[in-house]
């Protein structure tokens, strides 16, 4: 099994000589095999035993075997009582989970682990498919326990349960069983009494039948994720989907698949599109995406921040996200409106400081070519500007607060070059990133 361990860990980049690993080791016998593989196989290793408290002396008896298994193998064990302040009673194996990996990340901090190995294997794997599976869910959810998740490393889901009880009897480890894994009061524990063996009996190969099709599931959703991204526009914090490149005849499952980072479920993508018209909005902890004529907008709701920059000379300047340069120069007659990050102001009609700022609600705005005022939002989603864009526009302000410019779209009328300038202000804008 060594061999396996380690050829697996290579394949999938999950453990190096130079890594610290703390080894969760619960006391049974999958987490007791994986600390001595991981130690046999020369890694440096720690142990760290979360004592829940709640089998009264069956869980010092744990905690008695891993210290005295540590001790053997001459590592450090951190071991650890959870002091509840009160025993949780519905959901007792997440709260459990909490705690315990509450403590992986404090151990880590402290100790200087740079992985966290778990014993899960290929049944485990297996429990996870079909508890997923009875809950609903799509792609995503059933490419069964991942190998690897940020510092959580699983060495062990390769293996299936006969292997690793082969190998803890053939080296006489000690280990000890939780007699709650025997009871059906739990819907893991139906799936591995139950179903698992029936599939077993069905194909003794089940097991690694079912890891391919793991694997093959994962790749799916990483091709799903792909294409998904190349929906999205990004526009500084926030993004747009064009709902006209979405397939006609899936395009709610689509969505989904595009809003899905966002913390969006079907449903709500299901209900967006059969809204009748613009304006319909859903909403995540964090995003909230609204429908317009032909697109969905995707807002981050706490909002980007208005880092406003203050203008106090020619010069360039910026906030971290965006730059704005402005220069003096002499006007040669040749009339430039510029472009759209570019633009060219009659130096006398503008009074420093200037201030580019974000878009605020009453903001107004004396379009090119028109002697009256507007409101600024309603004239950018006249010109197709959708809520996601409006978030991210800046405007430059002169030090009496009239706008002279809308970078990126056009200048005021009022300050325009005209036969009487003779000096002008050149100014360029953009943004990082693009």
């Amino acid at each position: 099994m060594k061999k396996q361990l380690l050829e697996f860990c290579q394949l999938h980049d999950l453990i190096s000589k130079d890594d610290r690993v703390l080894v969760a080791v619960s006391g049974g016998r999958d987490s007791m095999v994986l600390a001595n593989l991981l130690h046999e196989a020369g890694f440096n290793i720690g142990i760290a035993h979360m004592n829940y408290m709640l089998r009264g002396k069956d869980s010092d008896l744990d905690a008695k075997t891993v210290d005295e298994f540590g001790a053997l193998l001459k590592v450090k064990v951190h071991s650890q009582e959870v002091q509840w302040d009160l025993t949780p009673q519905l959901n007792i194996q997440e709260a459990a989970r909490e705690e315990r990996y509450r403590m992986f990340d404090s151990l880590c901090n402290e100790f200087s682990y740079s992985k966290v190995a778990t014993a899960h294997h290929a049944e485990d794997n297996a429990e996870s498919f079909f508890i997923n599976l009875l809950r609903g869910t799509g792609i995503y959810g059933l490419q069964g326990i991942p190998v690897k998740r940020d510092n959580i490393v699983r060495p062990l889901l390769w293996a299936n349960r006969k292997e690793i009880t082969n190998y803890a009897q053939k080296y006489h480890l000690p280990y000890r069983d939780d007699a709650s894994n025997e009871t059906d009061a739990y819907l893991r524990n139906r799936i591995r009494h139950h179903l698992i063996p029936m599939l077993d009996s069905l194909d003794p190969n089940a097991d690694k039948k079912l890891s391919t099709s793991f694997q093959n599931l994962k790749e799916d959703a990483m091709a799903m994720t792909a294409m998904a991204d190349k929906l999205r526009n990004n526009i500084g914090s926030n993004y747009s989907i064009d709902l006209q490149t979405l397939p006609t005849e899936s395009t709610a499952t689509w969505l989904y698949h595009a809003l899905r980072p966002f913390g969006f479920n079907r449903t709500q993508c299901e209900d967006l599109l059969k809204a009748s018209e613009a304006g319909k909005k859903i909403e995540s902890p964090r995003y909230e995406a609204i429908l317009r004529k032909n697109a969905v907008d995707v807002i981050l709701k706490d909002g980007a921040k208005n880092e406003t920059i203050i203008i106090t000379h020619v010069g360039e300047f910026n906030n971290g996200s965006v730059f704005i340069e402005v220069v003096s120069k002499d006007y040669n007659g040749v009339m430039n409106l510029g472009s759209e990050h570019t633009a060219s102001l009659d130096s006398k009609a503008i009074s420093f400081p200037l201030t580019l700022t974000m878009i605020e609600s009453e903001d107004v705005f004396q379009p090119l070519g028109l002697d009256y005022k507007v409101d600024v939002r309603k004239f950018l989603k006249e010109k197709g500007f959708g809520p996601a864009q409006l978030k991210e526009m800046y405007v430059l302000k002169t030090s009496d607060g009239r706008i002279c410019w809308i970078p990126e779209v056009q200048i005021a009328d009022w300050c325009k070059i005209d036969a009487k300038t003779s000096q002008i202000l050149s100014l360029s804008f953009g943004r990082y990133g693009n």
